[in-house]
């Protein structure tokens, strides 16, 4: 059974969180070497890659598809599930990539991979409207 309110609050966290990105108006990795767009960039992409994820183990857990061990295994698990394509799986999967990246390795990343990251976003957005057809029967 979903928790209609945790996944309202997740997607709704997704909605503001790309509305913000877009906001940013950053259209190359050039926009990035001003530090503020850098590490504003670099804080939603990982605020919307760990909402992403919420939602990937919300959907797991509804659909009683396992326990993921890893957050790329949580886009595997939806994947063999039906729920979402192999290529959103693999796209989705990147993006807990760079997830750990930014996490994990802070003081390491680039421009570059932060740009890499915004372009690959959209699907989360791909994602979010999959799992909302999900849930609503569709």
């Amino acid at each position: 059974m979903y928790d209609k309110e945790r996944l309202g609050k997740i997607f709704s966290d997704i909605e503001r969180y790309m509305a913000d990105l877009r906001g940013m108006n950053v259209k190359s990795a050039k926009d990035l070497e001003d530090k503020r767009n850098f590490y504003s960039v670099s804080m939603l992409l990982f605020s919307m890659i760990n909402r992403a994820i919420d939602l990937g183990e919300e959907m797991v857990s509804a659909n009683n598809l396992g326990t993921p061990s890893t957050y790329k295994d949580v886009f595997h698990m939806l994947m063999k599930g039906g729920i979402i394509s192999k290529r959103l799986k693999e796209d989705l999967s990147e993006l807990a990539f760079y997830r750990n990246l930014f996490s994990h390795d802070y003081y390491n990343f680039t421009e570059k991979e932060v740009f890499d990251a915004l372009s690959k976003i959209g699907a989360v957005n791909d994602f979010a409207r999959r799992a909302k057809a999900k849930i609503n029967g569709k």
